[in-house]
């Protein structure tokens, strides 16, 4: 039977950090057989599905992906899974959550707009040949991290069980609304701040088999910084952040090389025999986009985060539907911050819109209905008199993040003048408003408009 568990970061009590070690050759890798399925969403906090047959990162709603470690080899590996080397360890692999002070360009990408992530969910990928529905895994993530070693105290952990094995190799979302894991930026409490020194500035996550099944089972090897990265290639590490919504588009399919990822991993054997650090005899890809000769030592793992911090709550509630945009997904709209009129402290946010576009939001103290206004591929949720934000800098572009905002923490917007076709009006306790974004898109080279989903709150 599926099921799943959380586990309260003070209910570990692991061995304080080992000393990095110089990683040792390990050759345990072996071919995929086959496609790699997308098994849905595992839903944590209900112990259910979503079977949706291909990636599911828009289901999480208006979630930013933060890390994104996916660009995969063609192998797996059996060190550190089941019935292989190292069996049932514990795995600790690394990778960077930029903060606002840190120094990469990120060339061609928005760079990072806040301190603090806030998961809600996350991807992994692996292969098991157990018999079908025994495959499990225990997730732990530290926002302290220093590579090539043993973590102490994760700041968060999931453990799910009942998933897809049968020989097969299988990507699974996990979606943990209603018990998200808050990871603060460069590494966090280690040393706070960016340092430049991967050393500092990476966040760690870790994987232990958790299954009943008996057969062989590892994770997908991944992350190709040169088919993702153009800087590596020059002889830079692989920095750029590709796939996220502070980096660029990778050159490979929006593939993702992992920022801050290394070409080593930690195997913490539970038997203590085989317990060092470990990579697959360096990396090596002499086929660009058409994968390495010889893998990194990383693991398939992307990350999701609410847009806004960890202080944030999203309020309000979703009342209105409006169709997919192009990239096949509905325009997400929430709200972070305070239902408070007097508080002055609310965020919007529209994701999940293609990249590059424009867009503002909308606001109405009433609600309506109609489809397709205007030539839209979208459907209108406001109605009666409409007020638009589109003074001095709230017109929006989704850049490479796919998202617009307005805070009124940064003065772009006052709870005190709300637009109206009149003027202004302002929010007062009782009273209920209802919000939605409009944005420029394409279809099949025509130049059309869309709608995000409509929103409403009740001021306090």
């Amino acid at each position: 039977m599926l099921r799943s568990s959380l586990i309260a970061a003070s209910s570990f009590a692991l061995m304080a950090s080992a000393a990095a070690q110089t990683p040792q050759q390990l050759n345990a890798v072996h071919k995929v057989p086959g496609a790699v399925k997308h098994a849905g969403i595992y839903h944590v906090a209900t112990g259910t599905w979503t079977r949706t047959g291909g990636s599911a990162v828009s289901n999480f709603g208006a979630s930013d992906i933060v890390y994104s470690n996916t660009a995969t080899s063609g192998y797996f590996t059996t060190a550190g899974g089941n019935a292989g080397f190292g069996s049932g360890a514990e795995n600790f692999d690394e990778g960077g959550l930029p903060g606002t002070t840190n120094g990469n360009t990120f060339a061609g990408g928005a760079g990072p707009n806040r301190d603090e992530y806030n998961i809600n969910g996350f991807s992994y990928a692996y292969c098991d040949n157990s018999a079908a529905g025994l495959s499990g895994w225990t997730f732990n993530f530290y926002a302290s991290y220093d590579p090539c070693t043993l973590g102490t105290a994760p700041d968060g952990s999931a453990t799910v069980t009942g998933f897809p094995a049968a020989g097969g190799c299988w990507v699974v979302d996990i979606d943990l609304t209603g018990s998200e894991i808050c990871l603060e930026a460069d590494g966090g409490a280690l040393a706070p701040g960016w340092d430049d020194d991967p050393d500092f500035d990476s966040f760690g996550w870790s994987f232990t088999y958790a299954g009943s099944g008996a057969g062989t089972a590892g994770p997908l090897l991944v992350g190709d910084p040169v088919a993702t990265d153009p800087t590596y290639v020059l002889g830079g590490l692989p920095l750029d952040g590709s796939n996220t919504y502070y980096g660029a588009v990778s050159a490979c399919n929006s593939l993702g090389s992992g920022f801050l990822t290394q070409d080593f991993w930690w195997l913490e054997d539970p038997t203590g025999a085989s317990t060092n650090c470990y990579f697959f005899g360096g990396y090596s890809n002499n086929n660009g986009c058409g994968g390495p000769s010889n893998p990194y030592a990383s693991f398939y793992m992307e990350m999701l985060a609410e847009p806004g911090s960890c202080g944030s709550p999203t309020i309000g509630t979703i009342y209105c539907n409006s169709n997919p945009n192009s990239t096949g997904v509905n325009t997400s709209m929430s709200l972070l911050g305070s239902a408070s009129a007097a508080a002055n402290d609310l965020t919007m946010v529209a994701g999940n819109l293609p990249t590059g576009t424009f867009g503002f939001f909308l606001y109405s103290g009433t609600q309506g209905f109609a489809a397709n206004p205007g030539g839209s591929q979208g459907n209108l949720c406001v109605g009666g008199a409409i007020g638009r934000f589109v003074g001095a800098g709230q017109i929006k572009n989704s850049g490479a993040g796919s998202e617009i905002s307005l805070s009124t923490a940064a003065s772009e917007w006052d709870l005190g003048a709300l637009p109206a076709p009149t003027g202004s009006v302002a929010a007062m306790a009782g009273d209920s408003a209802n919000f939605q974004a409009w944005h420029r898109d394409s279809v099949a080279g025509t130049a059309v408009s869309n709608f995000s989903d409509g929103i409403t709150v009740t001021w306090q």
